[in-house]
């Protein structure tokens, strides 16, 4: 091994990267950091090249880099920068989802919830874009192009960090448009021109709500 100064066994490259000697020995055992040599006993001998790699995989893997991802910049095929990129946008995603959570446990915690409502809050919330534009293509089935227009351009849309409040006239929206009592009173008097019902107004009161937009005291929206 002429020219390198230091070797170091896995328990010395644990006690300086602060990683547990096991998963060492994995990603050693993975190829993602090989050793240099082996002693005469047989154990394997690491370089300060190692010791590197594994400084950054451990700081990758902190990030929530997937292991085939820490491969491949390892090996060049992938630059940090582009790994970061993609894991960014996937920690948004998550993070959206748990502010969604935290809305929700807030309202079970405000109302004393039993376990249906948690469980109806929780299959509502879950996947609200996928609702919100099955709640529009029902509503407007069969009306009017300007109607159908407006109500697309209303339609309601948690916000990223929603209130209590924005989920709780979330989950009353999904059980206005189940109803199919409610959708044909909507068809009749949406709202848009013309009279509305008062559950057609409680929609609308609602839309406003998860909208986050401002209710005018006295003035239907």
């Amino acid at each position: 091994m002429d020219g390198v100064t230091e070797l170091y066994s896995i328990g010395e490259l644990a006690r300086r990267t602060g990683l547990a000697v096991r998963t060492i020995r994995f990603y050693s055992d993975e190829g993602v950091v090989a050793p240099a040599c082996r002693s005469r006993a047989g154990y394997r001998l690491y370089d300060d090249g190692a010791l590197v790699r594994l400084e950054l995989v451990r700081t990758l893997r902190e990030l929530g880099v997937d292991l085939p991802s820490v491969r491949r910049v390892l090996d060049r095929e992938l630059s940090v920068a582009e790994v970061a990129a993609v894991h960014a946008d996937a920690v948004e995603v998550q993070i959206r989802a748990l502010r969604l959570r935290r809305a929700v446990l807030r309202l079970v915690a405000e109302r004393g919830s039993g376990p249906e409502e948690v469980r109806l809050m929780h299959d509502v919330t879950r996947l609200a874009g996928e609702e919100r534009r099955r709640w529009v293509e029902l509503l407007v089935e069969g009306a009017e192009e300007s109607v159908a227009a407006m109500v697309r351009a209303s339609a309601p849309e948690l916000p990223e960090d929603p209130s209590a409040e924005q989920v709780a006239a979330w989950v009353e929206l999904a059980g206005l448009v189940g109803d199919a009592g409610f959708r044909e009173e909507f068809r009749r008097a949406p709202g848009v021109v013309g009279p509305v019902d008062p559950r057609v107004e409680r929609y609308w009161r609602l839309v406003w709500v998860v909208n986050g937009w401002e209710v005018v005291p006295g003035l239907v929206p």
